[in-house]
C-alpha cells in the first residue's frame, strides 16, 4: 500500500478543524403580529374616562381595534437601521408603518423594598366559595424565608441596577409599531387586516411576507356582562359566543383593604381558562365584600398561525431566516361595584378611596 501524500492527508485533517471552525447556525429574525378587539374600560378614555364615568360624566362601552408589531433581531441593530411594515389598503392606515425601538439598558433593575401584604386567590365559577379557598401568599411570611445570601444578592442587584450610568445601554435588537411612531392616531372603525403584509429592513436581505385570510381578521367585541353590581352577593357573567375563539380567560380583582389584594380566576392551571362553548360563569358570593370596587377582564383567544422562510417540505429542517406568528384576541373589562362607587363619587367627586382602588389596580 503506497503512502497517502501529504497534500492529501492535510486536506482530510482540515475538513473536521473546519466543520469546528465554523460558526454556529444563526438564530432567525422573530416577528410578531397581534390583533386585539378592545371594548369596555379598556377601549380608550384611560384613567381620566374611568373618574368622569365615576363621577356621572357617562361615557359607556367603547370598541376598537389595535394592531402591535414586534420584530425581534438575533444580534444588535445598526444604528442606522429602518425598517416597515407595509400593510393591506383595507387596514386604511399607513400603508408603510415604521418599526422603532429604543437603546436598551445594559443592566436591570429591581423595585425598592421587601415584598408586603397578601394576595387572596379564588378560582371557580361556583356561586359560592368551595373548599379549599381562598389560597393565600403571604409576602411576609415568604420574605422570612429568604436565605440570608439571596436577600444580598438581590440588594446588591438594586444597587447596580441604580448606579448604572446612563450611557451604559446597548442598541435594540427589538423594534415595533406603534410605539414611537409620532403619527399614530388609531386604526379606523371597520378596518381589515387580510391581505398582504411585507416587512422590509435594510439589516435584512429577505423580506417577511405573508397574507392574511378572513379566519385571522380582528375578533368581533366580546361583550363581557356583569349581571349583578353588589360586591357582597355572587356575581353572574355572560360574553358573547365568538364564532373564531379557542377559549376565555377570566379574571377579577380588588382591593380588600392597603395590604390584602382579592383575585378571582375563572380557573387555575388551564390556558385558556374556559372552553370556546362556555359564555357565562359566576363570581363566588362575598369574595370582594371588603373592596370599594373590582375590576373585570376577560380575553378571548381567537386563531393563531405562524409562518416561516424558507418553506419547509415534512421531513425538512432547513435553518430558518425569519418566523412570524399572528395572534388574534379579544380584550375587555368591566367594573364591579360601580354604581356604589359612583353615588359615593357624586357625593364628592375626589372620593381617595376610589383613586386608591384605580391607582392600585392600573400603577398610575
Amino acid at each position: 500500500m503506497q503512502p497517502r501524500p501529504l497534500s492529501v492527508l492535510l486536506r482530510t485533517l482540515s475538513l473536521p478543524l473546519a466543520a469546528l471552525a465554523l460558526p454556529a447556525l444563526a438564530a432567525p429574525t422573530v416577528y410578531e403580529m397581534r390583533l386585539t378587539t378592545h371594548a369596555g374600560m379598556g377601549a380608550g378614555g384611560g384613567m381620566g374616562g374611568i373618574m368622569g364615568m365615576l363621577s356621572g360624566g357617562g361615557g359607556g362601552s367603547s370598541v376598537s381595534r389595535n394592531m402591535d408589531l414586534r420584530l425581534t433581531a438575533p444580534s444588535d441593530l445598526p444604528a442606522s437601521y429602518q425598517a416597515a411594515h407595509t400593510v393591506p389598503e383595507a387596514m386604511r392606515i399607513g400603508p408603510q408603518l415604521p418599526l422603532q425601538g429604543e437603546r436598551r439598558s445594559g443592566g436591570g433593575s429591581a423595585p425598592d423594598g421587601e415584598p408586603d401584604g397578601r394576595v387572596l386567590i379564588y378560582w371557580g365559577c361556583s356561586p359560592t366559595v368551595p373548599k379549599g379557598q381562598p389560597e393565600i401568599i403571604d409576602f411576609r411570611a415568604m420574605a422570612g424565608k429568604v436565605p440570608p445570601e439571596v436577600q444580598a444578592m438581590a440588594r446588591q442587584g438594586r444597587s447596580r441596577g441604580r448606579g448604572a450610568p446612563p450611557d451604559a445601554s446597548l442598541p435594540p435588537r427589538s423594534i415595533g409599531w406603534p410605539a414611537g411612531d409620532q403619527n399614530y392616531r388609531g386604526i379606523p372603525d371597520g378596518a381589515s387586516a387580510v391581505g398582504e403584509h411585507v416587512v422590509k429592513a435594510n439589516f435584512m436581505n429577505d423580506d417577511i411576507r405573508f397574507s392574511l385570510t378572513p379566519a385571522l381578521d380582528f375578533l368581533e367585541p366580546m361583550n363581557l356582562r356583569a349581571q349583578a353590581s353588589d360586591l357582597k352577593a355572587a356575581i353572574p357573567l355572560t360574553w358573547a359566543a365568538l364564532g373564531r375563539a379557542r377559549g376565555y380567560d377570566l379574571q377579577a380583582v380588588s382591593a380588600g383593604n392597603d395590604k390584602d389584594v382579592v383575585m378571582w380566576l375563572a380557573a387555575r392551571n388551564k390556558s385558556p381558562m374556559l372552553p370556546a362553548s362556555q359564555h357565562d360563569c359566576t363570581i363566588p358570593e362575598g369574595i370582594f365584600a371588603k373592596g370599594e370596587m373590582a375590576m373585570l377582564t376577560g380575553i378571548a383567544h381567537g386563531p393563531v398561525q405562524g409562518f416561516s422562510y424558507p418553506p419547509q417540505k415534512p421531513g425538512e429542517k432547513k435553518p430558518l431566516i425569519w418566523t412570524a406568528t399572528v395572534n388574534v384576541t379579544a380584550f375587555d373589562s368591566v367594573f364591579l361595584g360601580m354604581e356604589a362607587a359612583a353615588a359615593g363619587a357624586a357625593q364628592d367627586a375626589a372620593t381617595p378611596g376610589v383613586g386608591t382602588l384605580l391607582k392600585g389596580l392600573f400603577g398610575r
